[in-house]
């Protein structure tokens, strides 16, 4: 009797811990992993009906350049990677059983098309370890409401989960993401896949006849996977001067590794890589240097290398069949390379399924496309595959058997870096450095690609085993106040609890850093004018009391942006071993505590005459760049009407008397003007006459007007 009530209690102690299973949401709406340095959007309508299909090749409307939903790095200006994920099952020679009970070699579906999973979402869901944080500028709440699911029991930070149907084959296919805002796996991502032969050609809402199912049936199959990836927009920009679509310059290849992390600590002794990078353009424009190789994308003006993203995935673990669930270390079958052009769209002849099998001429492990392949010049869309196979799998109704298989996969980055990228690409613009020897640094971002994704075998092995991943602490909400010469910074957490360590449960905070950027939101964004402005760290406290900032150091006028992030103290992983990051002190993201909209510091409104002065003036389209001239990184259009009373009416005449613009000002020293007309056109060139009227001092004195000549130069 006592055992019976002991295991009562310890019961109910378990239930009073458990946190309520999250429900599942069948409208599928957009989940976004933007945890680390990642922003990533999984929404259903950028694919193929399903989400784990997706495709963002559809660039070709006016906005070609705001359509990839894949950035990395996610503070850089149109780091946008072209992705798409696309998984077309292959068939071994004895085919598959359709509805009709007609066997074919290749199921064709809907369209006429085999090899495009054009199932349905069936659900989804969206679960964070702490809600996003709340963040204000100026009194306006810019975060919007999150609905989605917190539990802060998962063993990442995000979770993103749904399942889809296959209504080709009858498999039913459960997607599991994680994503990490520790910043030694802040570069990756990982894709769990368990894929059940259901024989489902509908999900069930759907669902209403015989003719919806596969029959019991066994069949044999190869899973071939792709992530494919262009390194980056804004170097096609730079180069080209627009933007490109589907990775025309970009090549795929493959490399082999063994493991760096300590025996017993990885999942896999070795990884096989797949991977993607900018490489020469076929119709680049010469440089001032003399050469026409754009390999990274070197902007024309300072040489900087804007793609030097290594992008690429690699198999963490693949079941040994539908019975046997360990990982097999023969797995991946195959590597194959693929293009959008003359594969996936141009080919529908029974070659196209050895081509992702592996099994064709191209060979199962082939290099880039023109090392191995013959190939003159990249091609639209390169895709290079992670083949596994052979495998079966059943399906037997009567005895409840419906078999799966599992797949594991990481998805990451790598890079050189930003001071790499800046002083290569200077090197070799100035001539200092071969065509050769640039290719070759760019090339290096794969050693960077392959510690990424080897911290992933790591922490595969941990999660496989039920562990967590040492967490950083969650980032605070923030507020940023623009101010009267000065802009303030305050954040704060929901509660207590914050201050724990989401894995141990131990209050191991240790301190706050405030970050801020200059000029424009985002780095490199072309209208900072290459002043080269980064986000920097502008404060530290180890004081957790001390949850404000205000930053004396701004410029009037000027837009800065802020994020505040927490460290701990790094004794959290003391008790892990094996952790290649043991006991070093961990920083929460700070990409999403990011201010978003500009604060400007301003002047209280004077109580005299005669103090007004125009900012800059002359004003030029060149203004903020680094040729000397003055004006608003960020904002070039941007004109400052400073000293101004504390209340006046302002109008722009032309030097012939026309009335421009005509702006009511009132409190601040301070009024931007855009140079835009009362028709919001921009102004031309010449020479403007701002007159400040109807003026009014702090206790409402009445003031003089006063008449200010200045210039525009467009």
């Amino acid at each position: 009797m006592k055992t019976t009530v002991n295991r009562i209690l310890i019961s109910a102690l378990l239930l009073s811990f458990v946190v309520k299973a999250q429900p599942r949401n069948y409208e599928v709406p957009p989940m976004t992993l933007d945890v680390g340095n990642f922003y990533l959007s999984m929404n259903k309508l950028m694919g193929e009906g399903q989400l784990q299909t997706q495709y963002s090749w559809m660039l070709t409307g006016n906005d070609r350049e705001k359509t990839e939903i894949f950035y990395w790095p996610a503070d850089r200006w149109q780091s946008n990677m072209l992705y798409q994920i696309f998984n077309p099952i292959v068939l071994d020679t004895n085919g598959i059983l359709n509805a009709s009970g007609v066997k074919r070699a290749m199921y064709i579906g809907a369209g006429n098309d085999a090899l495009i999973n054009s199932g349905k979402t069936d659900w989804c869901r969206e679960i964070r370890r702490y809600r996003p944080p709340h963040i204000v500028i100026d009194g306006i709440q810019i975060d919007p409401p999150y609905t989605w699911y917190v539990d802060p029991t998962i063993k990442s930070d995000i979770k993103l989960e749904w399942e889809d149907v296959l209504n080709q084959f009858g498999i039913r296919s459960h997607v599991e993401m994680y994503g990490f805002s520790n910043p030694a796996h802040a570069d990756y991502f990982i894709w769990k896949a368990t894929h059940k032969f259901t024989g489902e050609l509908k999900v069930p809402r759907e669902a209403s006849a015989s003719t919806d199912t596969i029959p019991d049936q066994t069949f044999g199959f190869w899973w071939p996977l792709a992530f494919s990836f262009g390194p980056s927009k804004a170097g096609e920009r730079y180069v080209n001067g627009g933007f490109s679509y589907e990775g025309v310059d970009d090549l795929d290849s493959w490399f082999k590794r063994a493991s760096e992390m300590p025996a017993g600590a990885r999942s896999r002794d070795s990884l096989y890589v797949a991977y993607y990078w900018d490489a020469k353009g076929a119709n680049t424009t010469v440089f001032s240097n003399g050469s026409k190789d754009d390999t990274g994308d070197p902007d024309r003006t300072t040489g900087f290398l804007n793609s030097t993203q290594i992008c690429g995935y690699t198999l963490l673990y693949a079941d040994q069949s539908a019975a046997i669930k360990v990982d097999d270390p023969k797995q991946p079958y195959a590597m194959p390379h693929a293009g959008i052009n003359a594969d996936l769209w141009g080919r529908r002849d029974i070659g196209l399924l050895q081509t992702y099998r592996g099994d064709d001429n191209r060979g199962r492990f082939p290099l880039d496309p023109m090392t191995s392949l013959g190939f003159t010049k990249p091609d639209y869309g390169p895709m290079r595959f992670i083949t596994n196979g052979p495998y079966q799998v059943t399906k037997d109704k009567t005895q409840g058997r419906y078999d799966s298989l599992t797949f594991v996969y990481a998805v990451g980055v790598g890079s050189i870096g930003s001071n790499y990228a800046d002083s290569i690409g200077r090197a070799w613009l100035a001539n200092q450095i071969s065509d050769s020897a640039k290719k070759a640094w760019v090339l290096k971002g794969k050693d960077s690609l392959w510690k990424v994704l080897d911290r992933a075998n790591w922490a595969w092995k941990r999660l496989s085993a039920g562990n967590s991943i040492p967490a950083a602490p969650p980032p605070p909400d923030i507020t940023v106040t623009s101010g009267p010469d000065r802009i303030s910074v305050a954040w704060s957490y929901p509660d207590a609890s914050y201050y724990k360590d989401a894995i141990t449960g131990v209050d191991d905070w240790n301190g706050w850093l405030v970050y801020r950027k200059r000029g424009a939101y985002l780095v490199s964004d072309p209208l900072d004018q290459k002043t080269g402005d980064k986000w920097e760290l502008v404060y530290e406290t180890t004081d957790r009391s001390q949850t404000s900032y205000i930053d004396h150091t701004v410029q009037r006028g000027v837009d800065y942006y802020y994020a505040v992030t927490a460290f701990d103290n790094g004794t959290q992983s003391l008790s892990i071993a094996d952790d290649p990051q043991r006991g070093q002190k961990l920083e929460s993201s700070r990409m999403v505590t990011r201010s978003q909209l500009p604060a400007v510091s301003f002047l209280p409104g004077l109580s005299e005459s005669g103090k007004v002065r125009i900012v800059p003036n002359p004003s030029t389209s060149a203004a903020g760049t680094s040729s000397g001239t003055t004006g608003f990184a960020g904002t070039p259009n941007k004109i400052l009407f400073v000293n101004l009373p504390v209340k006046c009416t302002l109008r722009v005449f032309t030097e012939t008397g026309d009335l421009v613009k005509t702006i009511q000002h009132y409190g601040t020293a301070d009024q931007e003007w855009n140079q835009r007309t009362e028709n919001n056109q921009y102004v031309s060139s010449g020479i403007y006459i701002l007159v400040v009227s109807e003026s009014e001092g702090l206790n409402g004195e009445k003031l003089d007007n006063q008449f200010v000549k200045f210039v525009i130069v467009r």
